[in-house]
């Protein structure tokens, strides 16, 4: 992997034109500050994924354990044991599916299920096709609640541009059947469906955007498309260590994607962790910057976003280096997941 330049990165092409809130419809995600977030939680162990639930309990992934549940009065719990927790979803049966990214500490990249009453922990899917998963990276449960997991790489973990299209999502039926759903993802991670898992939304982060895909009549995925625009710069084969060593003002300009959500207006949310950005991708496919934070004041890599509160408009954002997690008020309303319909 290279170093990347100021040049090399000013020759990969320009960053997005985000639009402001002057003249955004009502349903339009509203530009921020960091200013706004608010404090939940702190002293996490690498929060990478973020759940939230109906009583106002949050999950996040934890790799002193596999997840921890924070409580709306302050209260902590670690439960499970996961070879190296990065997302997470609840299965709406009681349970909360956890990734591994094994190729961090080369352990296991399995799907696991904690269970929230007992801790137990269970492996859902080990391999696909003969072969050991080492990068599953961020679940979601789906239609007839199976569950699929997105699966970046199969090695090089620290080269967030690869250009090798070898990403892909699987899903692991509720009869344990394991199977690829769709491939050739550069750098698979965050991922999330529309209303009535009519689209899946996949973070392509080495090419800093993100990849749609619409329902089958065979209930599978197809018709790949670009949802909005390139979410900024994303230089071919950037080192993860070097983007740390950056200047704020060179961080900010990277799109490399993460974490996603949808909203109930049709807004897909999603995070650039290494640039310290909140952005939104409208209907319309325009990107609007909600949040930014280079410095990483607040905002430092954060991951994975999850929308909670009573009425769906408390957004929480995983912050992962300071092992922190954050409120943001919204004006849209998240779209209701399974488990809170269960």
């Amino acid at each position: 992997m290279r170093r990347v330049s100021r040049r090399a990165l000013l020759q990969a092409g320009g960053a997005v034109a985000f639009t402001g809130c002057a003249t955004s419809p009502p349903h339009t995600p509203a530009p921020s500050s960091i200013d706004a977030l608010e404090l939940v939680a702190e002293d996490l162990a690498r929060p990478e994924g973020i759940v939230a639930f109906a009583n106002g309990s949050l999950a996040v992934s934890c790799h002193d354990a596999a997840v921890s549940i924070l409580t709306p009065n302050g209260a902590r719990r670690d439960i499970g044991r996961a070879h190296s927790a990065n997302g997470i979803c609840a299965d709406g049966r009681g349970g909360i599916v956890v990734a591994n990214f094994g190729l961090l500490g080369d352990v296991p990249g399995s799907l696991q299920r904690v269970d929230l009453a007992t801790g137990e922990t269970t492996t859902l899917a080990s391999a696909i096709e003969g072969r050991d998963l080492v990068g599953s990276n961020c679940p979601a449960l789906g239609p007839d609640g199976d569950i699929y997991c997105t699966h970046s790489k199969w090695r090089d973990p620290y080269n967030v541009g690869n250009t090798d299209p070898s990403g892909f999502v699987y899903k692991v039926s509720r009869a344990g059947v394991v199977s690829r759903v769709v491939d050739g993802i550069r750098g698979a991670n965050g991922i999330c469906f529309g209303a009535n898992f009519e689209t899946l939304y996949v973070a392509q982060t080495a090419a800093g955007d993100v990849q749609r895909f619409t329902r089958t009549a065979s209930a599978g995925y197809a018709n790949r498309t670009q949802h909005g625009p390139r979410l900024g710069l994303a230089p071919d084969n950037l080192d993860a260590v070097a983007v740390r060593t950056m200047p704020a003002a060179e961080r900010t300009n990277l799109g490399l994607t993460d974490g996603l959500a949808m909203d109930a207006a049709g807004n897909l949310w999603g995070t650039l962790p290494f640039a310290g950005k909140l952005v939104a991708i409208t209907p319309a496919g325009e990107a609007v910057e909600i949040l930014s934070d280079a410095a990483g004041e607040k905002l430092n890599m954060p991951t994975n976003i999850a929308f909670g509160g009573p009425d769906l408009r408390d957004l929480y954002i995983a912050s992962m280096r300071n092992n922190k997690v954050w409120r943001l008020r919204v004006q849209t309303a998240g779209l209701a997941l399974p488990h809170w319909r269960a």
